[in-house]
């Protein structure tokens, strides 16, 4: 049969009409969460949207810095500051060391993370690949994380055997949707039939905390409960819960998030107008004591002076930004990372 040049133009204009019709009722898409900005500003190419959701490398990649630390990630609030700006400005007012934070790297990833990239010796950032070793451009002078992680490190070869405890933090807290109300504690979102968040299977430390502390102080029943709500998985998520939970409510994937509770306090102040957070006091006991220790390799002078520093800082700066006052646990006790 023949069909006419219009025709078909006509039907092909409302085939076009039906999907557009269709698309309609298709959400836009996710949102972008703007990152916080930290490190010197360079007038360099930069590419933003979703691709500011790659992993957290703070610095130069090509063997230039003088100070490089790997750090769980969970803390990076408080540290990043603390490195790109006290610590200059501490090394200025002192005349205890020249310091030039164009030449300071800090990587800031989950704890299972770090310990993979330094016992296998890299990352893979997409087709990207960044080596990491001793006889590499990079590798850090500082490591900073929770005792079993560190002790892995140390058994690995990577640090030396102890560390210097510096912070304890408060256990979890809620992060919700800023339109999500009536929710003030664990009983209202277990009474809620909310979707919730909180770290992957990929951070099993983070998770199986967050696990015994909802069992501790809702029940095993209510617990199941709670995590039977889970979304587990979604389009663009890293495993790096300190990422991952605050783009799944700001993109409507999840209404709370389960996190620390000074992510949670920070994440509401930074994006105020999308998301509130919620404090679970009786969550401090399950709290957990973050540790710094040196790689092995000789400190340079810059290590040495941010050793210094940082240790006398954190002291007060770790509990401003939400973890516990030094006096409730053992500030500046030695770790020991042999297993003896």
């Amino acid at each position: 049969m023949f069909v006419s040049g219009h025709s078909i133009i006509r039907r092909l204009r409302a085939a076009m009409a039906g999907l557009i019709a269709s698309l309609a009722v298709v959400p836009c898409g996710a949102q972008n969460v703007a990152w916080p900005a930290f490190g010197p500003e360079r007038p360099l190419l930069r590419l933003d949207g979703f691709t500011d959701t790659l992993p957290d490398f703070v610095g130069p990649l090509d063997g230039s810095a003088e100070l490089t630390i790997f750090t769980e990630g969970n803390h990076y609030p408080v540290l990043l500051p603390l490195v790109f700006e006290a610590f200059p400005s501490w090394c200025r007012q002192t005349g205890a060391c020249q310091v030039d934070t164009s030449r300071i790297l800090v990587v800031t990833l989950p704890q299972p993370m770090i310990v993979d990239m330094l016992l296998k010796g890299g990352a893979r950032l997409g087709n990207a690949v960044v080596p990491v070793g001793r006889d590499q451009r990079i590798f850090p002078d500082i490591v900073m994380g929770g005792a079993e992680p560190l002790h892995r490190l140390a058994a690995g070869g990577v640090l030396e055997d102890h560390a210097t405890v510096f912070a304890h933090h408060r256990g979890l807290g809620l992060l919700l949707k800023h339109d999500v109300a009536n929710i003030d504690g664990l009983e209202a979102l277990h009474a809620r039939a909310m979707r919730i968040v909180l770290a992957s299977e990929s951070e099993p430390g983070a998770r199986n905390q967050y696990r015994a502390t909802l069992d501790a102080l809702v029940g095993e029943a209510a617990t199941a409960d709670l995590l039977s709500r889970e979304v587990r998985t979604f389009p663009g998520r890293l495993g790096i819960q300190h990422r991952d939970v605050p783009y799944a409510l700001v993109n409507d994937i999840a209404d709370a998030g389960i996190i620390f509770g000074h992510l949670a306090t920070f994440y509401a102040r930074t994006y105020p107008e999308r998301l509130r957070s919620v404090a679970v006091p009786s969550a401090a006991r399950f709290g957990q004591e973050l540790a710094l220790a040196r790689t092995l390799r000789a400190p340079g002078p810059v290590t040495s002076a941010f050793e210094r520093f940082f240790l006398d800082a954190a002291r007060t700066a770790y509990p401003a930004g939400g973890f516990a006052e030094p006096a409730t646990f053992q500030y500046g006790a030695a770790l020991n990372l042999t297993g003896n």
